[in-house]
């Protein structure tokens, strides 16, 4: 099935104008770099709003290349700059499965385990770091699932831009209207034209409840960098029947 609604940037653009009332050749009151700046928010906003895109991500330790390093405090990894958070699974190193863990743990169990080398057999999560009980090399690999940001789009192939809104994830094809709505509601704000602003506002608010309820994402707004009840949290509270 060919994928063609609001499928590029260009699309947007258009289906924008025409919400806009303004569908002539040229741009009038609002220009197109501003309402494709608009669309990157947009992205942005929906995509840490639901957690809606989540992908495998292997990644190759570096080390230190050209004065940059990724290994932080010699056992922490500076996650990407496409991270929002750990999704759900189990975080490999060289492929093998680690427990997940917090630093007061590995206090508690060995307070010299700051020192500890060889293979990691646990990891925990330290804002946009992933951390080990080892302390870790460049060329090992770590594996895991990552909710991501969504990629900039572009009206053209471009390094690190997606042709395609929401990262091309098919899934989310309905959704892209949500892009739109909340664009509009934007550039009617600009203009000073509250009551339009509201409508189309009050459309994305509803749009994305609706995309949360589809998808099952977030449903008590309880998921943040770290989810409240993950073990890799430092204090979190217990539950039946833990008491």
């Amino acid at each position: 099935m060919a994928d063609t609604l609001l499928s590029t940037l260009d699309k947007l653009i258009a289906s924008i104008r025409v919400l806009l009332n303004e569908t002539g050749t040229t741009s009038g009151f609002w220009v197109d770099t501003e309402i494709t700046d608009e669309i990157q928010e947009a992205q942005e906003e929906i995509g840490h709003e639901t957690f809606c895109l989540r992908t495998w991500k292997t990644y190759t330790i570096l080390g230190l290349v050209d004065e940059t390093n990724d290994i932080f405090d010699e056992r922490e990894l500076r996650m990407d700059d496409d991270f929002i958070a750990i999704d759900e699974g189990v975080v490999y190193y060289n492929d093998v499965a680690l427990k997940p863990t917090t630093q007061a743990r590995l206090a508690l169990g060995n307070n010299k385990w700051r020192e500890q080398t060889g293979t990691p057999a646990r990891y925990y999560v330290r804002g946009d770091m992933l951390g080990f009980d080892c302390k870790i090399s460049a060329g090992d690999t770590v594996k895991f699932y990552q909710i991501e940001r969504a990629a900039p789009l572009a009206s053209e192939t471009t390094t690190g831009h997606s042709l395609i809104p929401f990262n091309g994830d098919y899934r989310l094809i309905n959704f892209r209207k949500l892009i739109r709505d909340y664009v509009v509601s934007m550039c009617w704000e600009k203009k000073g034209e509250s009551n339009r602003s509201d409508k189309f506002w009050q459309k994305y608010q509803i749009g994305l409840q609706r995309m949360k309820e589809l998808l099952n994402i977030d449903m008590d707004n309880s998921y943040q960098i770290v989810p409240e009840d993950h073990p890799a949290r430092f204090y979190r509270r217990k539950r039946f029947p833990e008491w």
